[in-house]
């Protein structure tokens, strides 16, 4: 599967750049979002009070920033960064940042404002980009958030109904993040390729087709064989999602500005996708056996055999025997495997189905059949989850 890169924020002392732009006496209005709604934009004037009057807040949001910096240190620190709790510090912080801009503190993108926030990019630590709005930091920390629940879910094992199930919630979960996180960032001057609409956009696309074939998944554990004909619109789910991310992968600021990532990303994307269409026809031919209707079987088959020999072609022209592609060969090697599996399998069946509706059936083999209805599980309106909305503790109890 795939993982979202983290973005690595560099320290800054925001308690005190935060102080002395509350203790300046010239006026501003901030531009900011009402935590029940991350995007609505509402005017504020800037707070009346002076910086010894929420210094616990001040220093606690630094400390915060501080300690993710820490632990969000490169690309792929993932597990080291959750085992250090970066996950529950990550929404914190994001609850504090919403909790700052209600209270009206900079929003907008000035340096005037003395603020100087400033994040590595995921793809590259030398593409670092900086802006003086606590929006900034709450996209890049919404960004790092969506990356672990990325991570989590690729930790997820295919072959467990229970690790499947966690992964759809992750990948719903980190997809529903990402459908506002867009529209944040598209409000905003932003110009790394992280928070693009198109690298969003199609992690986005991504995370709903992975989900899709973690529902998959847990359906296929069941051992009903009537339960092939919802398995059949479920993977049919699956290769239409991920044909959709594919599209996406082929954005073409993403094949400039990331080529060699994007190249790994269309690649599994392509497989899965090949491999859902091949099992959507296979349980649809299950179908068809079981109502007895062998013709209709045989085309199913067939068309199953022709997908599997194309997904394998497929993997077999790819260069995976190079040190360059290692990370490409490792992700499509369980579906490498997958197909070596089924295949054998597909082609007994089909040799015997043919053999005895020659002999004993005598069905009519149709020219063509139906398209399989796609059946979509995955959610992406489940919104924040609460711990990024609000904050452990209260905010600014003595103003």
């Amino acid at each position: 599967m795939l993982t979202i890169p983290l973005k690595a924020g560099v320290r800054f002392d925001l308690a005190k750049a935060l102080g002395d732009w509350l203790d300046n006496d010239e006026q501003q209005v901030s531009f900011q979002t009402a935590p029940s709604n991350p995007l609505q934009i509402m005017v504020l004037p800037k707070p009346d009070f002076s910086s010894a009057a929420c210094q616990s807040d001040l220093k606690r949001i630094t400390s915060l920033r501080n300690c993710l910096t820490d632990v969000l240190l490169k690309a792929d620190s993932h597990a080291s960064a959750l085992e250090e709790g970066a996950m529950d510090d990550a929404m914190e912080y994001h609850a504090i940042l919403l909790e700052f801009e209600k209270r009206g503190f900079p929003t907008m993108d000035e340096e005037t404002n003395g603020l100087s926030l400033k994040w590595k990019g995921a793809w590259g630590a030398l593409r670092q980009e900086t802006h003086s709005s606590l929006l900034w930091d709450r996209a890049c920390i919404t960004f790092d958030i969506v990356a672990l629940l990325s991570f989590q879910a690729a930790q997820c094992s295919l072959s467990d109904r229970n690790e499947c199930k966690k992964g759809v919630g992750y990948c719903q979960q980190a997809a529903s993040i990402l459908e506002t996180l867009i529209e944040l960032a598209a409000s905003q001057d932003f110009s790394a390729v992280d928070l693009s609409n198109s690298m969003l956009s199609f992690w986005k696309a991504y995370l709903i087709a992975q989900g899709q074939s973690f529902v998959y998944r847990m359906a296929a554990s069941s051992s009903s064989a009537t339960a092939h004909a919802s398995l059949a619109s479920l993977s049919q789910s699956a290769f239409e999602l991920f044909n959709d991310a594919l599209s996406k992968a082929q954005d073409a600021r993403l094949e400039s500005e990331v080529p060699k990532p994007c190249k790994q990303w269309a690649t599994y994307c392509k497989a899965q996708a090949i491999m859902a269409a091949a099992k959507a026809e296979y349980h649809q031919a299950a179908v068809q056996r079981v109502n007895h209707k062998y013709g209709v079987e045989i085309v199913r088959l067939r068309q199953t055999l022709v997908k599997l020999q194309a997904c394998q072609d497929f993997i077999s022209s790819l260069p995976l025997d190079t040190s360059d592609n290692y990370r490409l060969a490792q992700i499509v090697d369980y579906t490498k495997r997958e197909c070596q599996a089924i295949l054998p399998v597909v082609q007994d069946r089909l040799k015997e189905i043919e053999r005895d509706n020659y002999k004993i059936y005598n069905e009519d083999i149709p020219k063509s059949v139906e398209e399989i209805v796609p059946k979509q599980l995955v959610k992406t309106s489940l919104g924040y989850p609460m711990p990024m909305l609000v904050p452990q503790k209260t905010l600014f109890v003595n103003i």
